[in-house]
């Protein structure tokens, strides 16, 4: 859309537009507020939400399961022909976010696979990947998913969200209850939980700066533009048949899907 001068050339109405359009966009908004505001009054209604002239919505949107469409600006790969399998990047991310040194629940995961590859001892020993097969070092790191996101939706406490700057996924400890059903759910394994506060954690990206990366001294860890490796990248696990969708959800699934 764009409205042009006198002149022929584009006004000013177009930057106020596009700014406009860009910060509904990058506005993490619920899947379920999305549909509340839209249903109420179409675009307008939107517009008010998006600038936050709608507090009653929100309330209102917010007594139903949220459900999050907007995708990560960013996420954290690996680059094995860089990894020294040094472990660095697994302090860094414990000692910055916990305080404490303890790679078992570091946020990005080297530890799974540095002997024997992402394809454990059976498969990797002397033929696949890993310190003791070809020396290749795979690392691992939250994708960051889309819509739908396992492990927000298996969640039973709502516990996980979409924070900004970053939109990325991340637990609420607050809510919480350390059930672990978040690490059942995630196909690549990459939520942890630390046993003394009885905690699930995952990656957060550091507010667009992780210190994984940071602290990587060969490169081998990089931050970049969100895009969807799920696909790409092979599941680890198996997700029981019993963590699905919630009822509640997956009745308003069908408005969109």
């Amino acid at each position: 859309m764009s409205k042009k001068n006198g002149d022929g050339n584009t006004g000013a109405l177009d930057v106020v537009l596009t700014d406009w359009v860009t910060s509904v966009v990058r506005k993490p908004v619920t899947r379920r507020q999305f549909l509340k505001v839209a249903g109420i009054g179409g675009v307008g209604t939107l517009a008010l939400y998006a600038i936050g002239c709608a507090p009653e919505l929100v309330e209102t949107a917010s007594v139903a399961r949220d459900v999050y469409v907007a995708n990560a600006l960013g996420m954290v790969i690996g680059n094995p022909a860089r990894c020294v399998g040094c472990r660095r990047c697994e302090q860094a991310c414990t000692e910055y976010n916990e305080g404490k040194s303890h790679p078992a629940i570091a946020r990005v995961n080297v530890r799974r696979n540095w002997g024997f590859g992402p394809k454990g001892v059976q498969l990797g020993y002397w033929r696949g990947e890993g310190r003791f097969g070809n020396h290749r070092v795979i690392q691992d790191a939250c994708r960051q998913c889309s819509h739908p996101v396992p492990c927000q939706l298996a969640c039973p406490y709502g516990a996980i969200e979409v924070i900004s700057p970053t939109n990325a996924r991340v637990i609420n400890q607050e809510k919480c209850q350390g059930c672990r059903t978040c690490q059942r759910a995630c196909p690549w394994g990459m939520t942890t939980f630390d046993e003394e506060i009885k905690k699930a954690t995952k990656c957060h990206l550091c507010n667009g700066d992780p210190e994984c990366v940071q602290a990587c001294p060969t490169g081998a860890l990089q931050y970049i533009p969100w895009e969807d490796r799920t696909k790409d990248i092979p599941s680890r696990f198996v997700v029981p048949s019993y963590i699905g969708i919630p009822a509640a959800v997956e009745e308003s699934c069908v408005e969109c899907h």
